[in-house]
C-alpha cells in the first residue's frame, strides 16, 4: 500500500535503560581502582576516585546505546549490554504492559518481552515470562504523557507487523498515532 510507513527493523532502546550502566560501571570501576593500587600505579585517594569516577563515566556513557531489539524475517534478537539473545517469531506471544507507581507517586510502565507461557494461569506472576525491555515514565491514568521518544512507536509498530499482541493495544495506538504510524494496529494479547 502506498504511504504505508514500513516499520524499522533495529529499535534502539536506550531510553528505557537511562541508568543501566551505573551497576556495571561501578563493579569496573572497583575492580580498576583494586587492580591499579594492587600494582603500585595509583597511590592515594584522591588519584584512586578520579579512577573509579572516570571508569564509572565510560561505562554510563557506553551501556545504554547496546540497548536495541533488532527484527528479521526468522525473529528478534535483543540486545543489553552487548551480549545478543535471539528469540524466534513463534517463541514471542507478546508484549506485557505493566503500570505501576514507584515510591515516589509517579505513574510508570514497564515492557517485558513474552516469551513463554507462565506457569500460573493467573496472577502477576503470569505477566512477567520474558525478557525486561525497560521502564518509562506516563501519564497518570495509564495515558502517554506526550513526546515520547520515536524508538517507543518504532517498538510498537515493528511488533504488531509480526502480529505480536500487546497488553495495551490502547497506549500503542495512541503513541502510533503520534508518531504518523496509524496504519500499525496492534493486536491484544
Amino acid at each position: 500500500m502506498p504511504g504505508t510507513p514500513t516499520p524499522a527493523t533495529t529499535v534502539r532502546l536506550a531510553f528505557l535503560w537511562r541508568a543501566a550502566g551505573l551497576p556495571i560501571g561501578s563493579v569496573l570501576g572497583l575492580l580498576t581502582v583494586v587492580l591499579l593500587t594492587g600494582t603500585g600505579v595509583v597511590t592515594g585517594v584522591v588519584p584512586g576516585l578520579l579512577a573509579l569516577a572516570a571508569t564509572v563515566a565510560a561505562a554510563v556513557l557506553a551501556v545504554p546505546h547496546g540497548y536495541l531489539l533488532r527484527a528479521d524475517e526468522h525473529g528478534v534478537t535483543l540486545w543489553r549490554a552487548g551480549l545478543p539473545r535471539r528469540y524466534p517469531w513463534s517463541a514471542v506471544r507478546g508484549l506485557a504492559m505493566v503500570f505501576w507507581e514507584d515510591s515516589d507517586d509517579r505513574p510508570l510502565l514497564s515492557l517485558r518481552l513474552r516469551t513463554r507461557t507462565p506457569r500460573r494461569p493467573s496472577g502477576d506472576g503470569a505477566r512477567w515470562c520474558g525478557p525486561a525491555l525497560g521502564t518509562l515514565v506516563t501519564a497518570p491514568g495509564g495515558r502517554p504523557r506526550g513526546g515520547e521518544p520515536r524508538a517507543l512507536a518504532d517498538l510498537f509498530a515493528l511488533l504488531a507487523a509480526h502480529g505480536i499482541p500487546l497488553e495495551e493495544p490502547a497506549y500503542a495506538e495512541q503513541v502510533l498515532r503520534a508518531h504518523g504510524l496509524d496504519d500499525a494496529r496492534p493486536g491484544t494479547v
